[in-house]
């Protein structure tokens, strides 16, 4: 697969207990298939290090990205967790993208 928002960037897997998700080596984005991200958001935040992040890279939420799983343009809308976070999500395979980043934000706004 490759990142919604790097152009010939692949993911690389990586694990979290017994959750795979799919990371960008360039930009530090993270996706999840559906339901990866509530499961993950429910475990404890040691178990959770592979997945922190730093920050996003400037003017990372302005980019419009395709679903790595369809290629279905993905759809920026607002978390309930944490409004400054902009989920880029597929409206087809309801995966979604965080930014590098976001995930930290989610995981603060879930405490």
């Amino acid at each position: 697969m490759q990142c919604p928002k790097c152009p010939n960037s692949p993911l690389v897997a990586t694990w979290v207990q017994a959750t795979q998700v799919d990371r960008c080596q360039t930009c530090g984005g993270i996706w999840f298939d559906n339901h990866e991200l509530i499961s993950l958001l429910h475990e404890k935040i040691s178990d959770l290090a592979a997945l922190r992040g730093k920050s996003a890279p400037p003017g990372a939420n302005q980019k419009h990205g395709q679903c790595p799983r369809d290629s279905a343009g993905l759809i920026r809308v607002s978390s309930a967790l944490g409004r400054s976070v902009i989920l880029d999500t597929c409206p087809e395979c309801q995966g979604i993208w965080l930014d590098d980043g976001e995930f930290d934000t989610l995981l603060k706004g879930a405490a």
